[in-house]
């Protein structure tokens, strides 16, 4: 992912800081630098926020690609709601966006609302436990570690790509011009939403032509501007965890958000261990959207802000509506099927695979099994794993090498 995701090597100190973070363990340090392992990264970003010498540099796109446009739309992250307290507010944050370049700027609420009572019907045709899609790390968790449980993810698209399909359409007859003149771009919250587009998860590419970082574009003070908007009321809810837990009234809606506590859940599924749950709405952010590690406002402020600017808002049925026709059923869900990943395999060989274990086991018979990370693996069992791989020797062992010493 360096095209993406690239790591200041003058910057990082190995401090090991990244990998203790990282659920996945897909960080290693070699060399007193860190490396990522692409194929175990689950997108959480974790790594950023706890690098203390901002060593991650995550590549957003170019403003000048919006000169291949004949009209450019900006795609509202739904954490900008952790931003505002009212409408003018809002206002001043589309002021800002048309002083960038955008022609238009496109609003996810109402389609996160329609989304919401699509996925309500949908989950009533089945008694299994549904998990909520719109977390692009969530779905990546579960194709590493939990790959039984693809069954049970929503298969809706994330509300980007589902807006992204929804403004070309709209514009195109509003400008009179075709849906390949127009440039899409996104403001990502978070990097997992930023690597889902580029790679495009759940598709072969992305509906999204652009994507620019949040904390990139704006800051904490916000000017109010008296500019005509529109919002869905309970669409905003959805930028933070609860949204539909809030909404539905019910008690089958579990909701989690924190990679930990979503690993926890998930385990419990799949044991069985979580009756009389019909939908986990999960996110790998604390807080939800508005916790993202690319958003500038404190996570807990960001939810206050969601609910005043919610009561502020009166229901537009009109506004959600003009939404409700412009795609097919289809275009709602995902175009390709989210597959199972392999990134822990040994080997190819079923046989070499059994003979690598048996290594890594008696390797790790040796070792402390403290985990203190000295090692530049983020556990004892991940070095095991790692000399079995030729990528590290016993020697890498502080403990061990100390011992030897005296």
């Amino acid at each position: 992912m360096k095209h993406l995701v690239d790591i200041h090597v003058d910057r990082c100190i190995g401090c090991t800081r990244c990998m203790r973070v990282c659920p996945t363990e897909a960080i290693r340090i070699k060399n007193e630098k860190a490396l990522l392992i692409k194929e175990r990264c689950i997108f959480c970003g974790n790594c950023i926020l706890n690098c203390h010498k901002s060593a991650y540099k995550v590549y957003s796109d170019s403003f000048a690609n919006l000169n291949k446009h004949k009209v450019n739309v900006v795609i509202l992250p739904s954490a900008i709601y952790g931003m505002t307290k009212n409408m003018k507010e809002l206002g001043g944050i589309y002021q800002i966006l048309y002083d960038y370049g955008f022609d238009e700027v496109f609003d996810l609420s109402g389609v996160v609302e329609l989304l919401s009572q699509k996925i309500t019907e949908y989950i009533k045709q089945s008694d299994k436990t549904y998990i909520l899609s719109q977390c692009p790390t969530v779905i990546r968790l579960i194709q590493l570690k939990y790959p039984s449980l693809l069954s049970n993810l929503l298969p809706f698209d994330f509300p980007y790509e589902i807006g992204a399909k929804i403004a070309r359409k709209k514009l195109s007859q509003k400008y009179q011009i075709k849906e390949e003149d127009i440039g899409i771009s996104y403001i990502s919250e978070c990097l997992s939403n930023f690597i889902a587009i580029k790679e495009g998860l759940g598709k072969k590419k992305s509906n999204v032509d652009y994507v620019f970082l949040f904390n990139d574009l704006f800051r904490n003070s916000i000017d109010s501007d008296q500019i005509n908007t529109s919002v869905a009321k309970n669409g905003i809810q959805f930028s933070k965890a609860g949204g539909f837990e809030y909404l539905s009234n019910k008690n089958e809606v579990l909701s989690v958000d924190g990679v930990k506590e979503l690993d926890e859940i998930l385990e419990r599924i799949y044991l069985n261990r979580l009756d009389n749950v019909k939908l986990v709405e999960a996110y790998s952010c604390i807080g939800g959207c508005v916790g993202g590690n690319f958003t500038i406002e404190n996570t807990f402020v960001a939810k206050w802000k969601v609910n005043q600017f919610h009561q502020t808002i009166d229901e537009s049925i009109e506004y959600v509506n003009q939404f409700r026709h412009v795609l097919n059923s289809r275009d709602w869900m995902f175009t390709s099927e989210v597959e199972a990943l392999s990134p822990y395999k040994l080997s190819e060989n079923i046989n070499q695979s059994i003979v690598k274990m048996n290594q890594i086991n008696q390797i790790l018979k040796q070792l402390p099994n403290i985990d203190c990370c000295a090692c530049g693996s983020p556990s004892c069992r991940a070095l095991a794993e790692d000399v079995v791989n030729h990528e590290k020797t016993l020697d890498d062992c502080y403990i061990l090498k100390r011992g030897d010493e005296t």
